[in-house]
């Protein structure tokens, strides 16, 4: 009788002490549970007056969403802990985006995603308030000194790096001298794509005989082209051109050099140089002038002798596509899809899948730290623990 009583009081003190642990377990769990909050800097509307800003943001923007939707629900989860983001609207404007950087600074945030359009400032600001900031779109090259960015990361890659291919391609053919065409403009960073090319050719002992410049973006059909003046100052002393600027900017320097006959014998070659990804809904297009139906008949002809380099499109972006533009409709977006009556999508931006990426890759840096015992919100260590990562790319 004694035994079974004491059998029975101790399966009751084993019980009590397990229920005992498990309570504990789960208050020690609710205790270190922890909300990380990001910063998300975006350009989605436009100043009164503006009538030009592009708006990235509304084509982009559903990818975060997605993206901590995923995480939330995946190992972030049965950790206990969770992401949330605040939006801050830049407009497009550096002023702007330096502003809503300090202000969510004061929110208490645990890092950045982004900024949009500039980066430098802002990744500076990151930087004295040891914050990580992993940019999905900007790709300044400056931000790629770690002695002055140590908490700045990207997952967009800086379109210097295209420079290169350029090499490559050239010391494939064995191409040792060329005449070097840009697009020298405030409005874009061809200038500082330009720069780098020029640097690692010449630094290749590939000698760039001439450089020149047009500054007025060219619409083939549209205006006067600057490139029968430049291949009039040029195609003595050239055979082989290098152009960088949008796809129907090289095809401008084409249809001039076919004009002149410098391609009927083929002495003359072309390398464009293009920083947009490959479309392959309409690969026609690079036959023909922008908003243009029909191919010129020339380009056809005058394309023999033309090479690009360009970012390979991405793999599987449909599937994508379709997720990040339900959570574009969701709040705290909320931006409409005007091709829901035919069943259509929005078509979205390359900077949607780093943006994407930018959260996974964040998730994953932030992990670590924690399982390593140090402090989650030091910029400095979760951007120590981003680099040399791999991760697969919403991209393919």
């Amino acid at each position: 009788q004694r035994q079974r009583r004491r059998r029975k009081i101790m399966k009751c003190c084993s019980f009590a002490h397990l229920v005992f642990v498990t309570i504990n377990l789960c208050v020690l769990h609710k205790a270190t549970s922890e909300v990380f909050t990001l910063g998300y800097l975006t350009g989605s509307q436009r100043k009164a007056g503006d009538l030009e800003y592009i708006r990235p943001g509304l084509t982009i923007s559903g990818a975060i969403s997605l993206a901590i939707s995923e995480v939330n629900s995946g190992i972030l989860r049965d950790l206990g802990h969770s992401i949330e983001f605040i939006v801050a609207e830049t407009y497009g404007e550096e002023v702007s985006s330096i502003r809503q950087t300090a202000a969510l600074w004061t929110k208490q945030v645990a890092g950045y995603i982004g900024p949009q359009e500039t980066c430098v400032h802002e990744g500076r600001m990151a930087a004295a308030f040891n914050l990580p900031m992993i940019s999905y779109f900007c790709t300044h090259r400056d931000t790629s000194n770690k002695k002055d960015f140590p908490t700045f990361a990207r997952t967009r890659p800086p379109d210097t790096q295209i420079s290169k291919s350029v090499l490559s391609l050239l010391m494939a053919y064995n191409w040792t001298r060329v005449t070097f065409l840009y697009l020298d403009s405030e409005d874009n960073e061809f200038g500082a794509v330009a720069e780098t090319i020029v640097s690692t050719l010449e630094a290749a002992r590939v000698r760039v005989h001439m450089i020149l410049t047009w500054n007025t973006i060219y619409h083939h059909g549209y205006s006067k082209s600057p490139f029968d003046d430049l291949v009039e100052l040029s195609f003595t002393d050239t055979r082989i051109y290098l152009i960088l600027g949008h796809y129907y900017e090289h095809l401008g320097l084409l249809l001039s050099l076919e004009k002149r006959g410098l391609l009927d014998q083929g002495e003359y070659f072309v390398v464009g140089i293009d920083i947009e990804q490959y479309d392959t809904s309409d690969p026609g297009k690079y036959l023909k002038g922008l908003l243009q139906d029909e191919k010129d008949e020339r380009a056809e002809k005058a394309f023999r002798s033309y090479m690009a380099i360009i970012p390979s499109a991405p793999v599987a972006f449909n599937d994508f596509a379709i997720k990040v533009n339900k959570f574009m409709e969701l709040p705290p977006f909320n931006f409409p899809n005007p091709l829901n009556h035919i069943g259509g999508v929005k078509q979205i931006r390359a900077e949607a899948a780093y943006l994407y990426d930018a959260v996974h890759l964040y998730t994953k840096a932030l992990i670590r730290v924690m399982r390593n015992g140090e402090n989650p919100r030091n910029g400095t260590n979760i951007v120590d623990a981003i680099k040399g990562s791999n991760y697969l790319s919403a991209m393919g």
